[in-house]
């Protein structure tokens, strides 16, 4: 069953992909016409070539993590190399704008590590894909598609385990279409597909999931740099094994877009979740979500997101949790060589608790933290000096799910 259902996935993020590249085919009918105008303009056979249509980036790094597989008990330690990549590709026109990034790494235990795979290794693997296209003054198509196999957990991601648990494949993929329908009234229509896959079955059992959901933004222009926003959505998870845990959520939102100036900005959506499970009752819980952007200055940038509500629990049993997260991430330059990155991702879960004839799962409290510092140095316009630090720490009312882990590293980059 489970293999069924990746494999319709997997179709339809190819089908997906390939309408996406569509509007590249557009460029490509002119192509030739420019070669000749270019030829025509330049001296051929001197050695002078266009820029690449892509920027290519490789990094190698070196460091030391102190609990590689995220336990409170029997840590383990180990220095390690790594070796990644990426690619981006940017295209641009009146209509349409495209934005592709694709990149991996490998991380390589210099020590003898236990329960990493089952090797000394693990892997990242990744695709980010942003398109719009305008296809008149009133109707926008947008597509946002992005997706992971991993085996560390990612605190940004809001999903998953807050624990190494093995590799696991993760995407995140939102279609939207927009329609002006007089000048200051639109709408919005939206879906959205989630998938959570861990290679290790007994992760699996109670964290593999599909999430569909659909949903209808109804925005009215108050001001120029204002907009009243009510909001729809409806939800559908489905669980491939457990399912007491398939539900059907609804959605009742209003919120307020705003923008004090070119640089700042901010977006808002408070409501209430009406959740609806397949065997194990309802629930009726508040909603909030906001997210501001601001730019200091040409040096600064600011980006502060924040979410409260039902979420999907990572122990066995429970059926559901009440979070409330917050993200931070600061980017400064100190000179035009010089930058440096912060993020902070803090977590406060409240677990439900169960009880059934088989599974007896306690309600508790968890707190995570997870702070990511990272400098970099440009000796050239193409190859940079880079140091980063990396510290986790989980707090809960069950001791053996704790752990607190620090991880540092330092490392070249090259890139064209």
């Amino acid at each position: 069953m489970r293999n069924s259902k990746l494999s319709k996935i997997g179709v339809v993020a190819i089908a997906s992909s390939l309408m996406l590249t569509l509007p590249e085919r557009s460029r490509g009918e002119d192509r030739g016409k420019d070669v000749i105008e270019q030829s025509s303009q330049s001296d051929l056979g001197l050695g002078t070539y266009s820029r690449l249509p892509f920027r290519v980036s490789v990094s190698l790094r070196g460091g030391y993590d102190d609990n590689v597989n995220t336990t409170t008990f029997d840590e383990q330690s180990s220095a390690f190399v790594s070796i990644g990549g990426t690619v981006e590709y940017h295209f641009g026109s009146p209509r349409t704008q495209l934005s592709l990034t694709a990149g991996g790494g490998l991380t390589y235990y210099l020590d003898d590590i236990r329960g990493v795979n089952g090797d000394n290794y693990d892997s990242n693997i990744y695709v980010s894909l942003s398109a719009t296209h305008r296809v008149n003054p009133r109707l926008t198509f947008a597509a946002s598609v992005y997706a992971s196999y991993q085996t560390q957990p990612d605190f940004a991601l809001n999903v998953a385990l807050n624990r190494q648990s093995g590799s696991f494949f993760y995407t995140s993929d939102k279609f939207s279409m927009s329609y002006l329908w007089t000048p200051r009234f639109s709408t919005v229509t939206s879906y959205t597909l989630g998938v959570v896959n861990y290679d290790d079955s007994s992760v699996g059992a109670f964290e593999d999931r599909i999430e569909n959901t659909l949903g209808n933004e109804f925005r009215f222009l108050v001001l120029p740099t204002t907009s009243l926003i009510a909001e729809y959505r409806v939800a559908f998870i489905t669980y491939d094994t457990d399912s007491i845990r398939d539900s059907t959520s609804h959605f009742v939102l209003a919120g307020i877009d705003h923008s004090f100036s070119p640089r700042f900005s901010i977006s808002v959506r408070g409501g209430a979740e009406f959740r609806d499970y397949d065997n194990a009752g309802e629930s009726t819980d508040p909603y909030f979500e906001g997210t501001l952007i601001y730019a200091l200055s040409k040096w600064t940038s600011i980006s502060w997101t924040n979410r409260y509500g039902l979420e999907e629990p990572d122990v066995p049993g429970s059926v559901s949790r009440t979070t409330f997260r917050t993200g931070l991430s600061v980017r400064h330059y100190f000179t035009a060589k010089f930058s440096t990155n912060l993020a902070l991702f803090y977590q406060h879960d409240d677990n439900d608790g169960f009880e059934s004839f088989f599974v007896r799962s306690p309600a508790f409290m968890e707190d995570s933290i997870d702070v990511v510092f990272s400098a970099r140095y440009a000796l050239t316009r193409n190859f940079a000096l880079e140091a980063g630090y990396n510290f986790t720490d989980v707090q809960s009312d069950i001791p053996l799910r704790e752990y607190t882990r620090n991880r540092f590293w330092g490392g070249v980059n090259f890139s064209f």
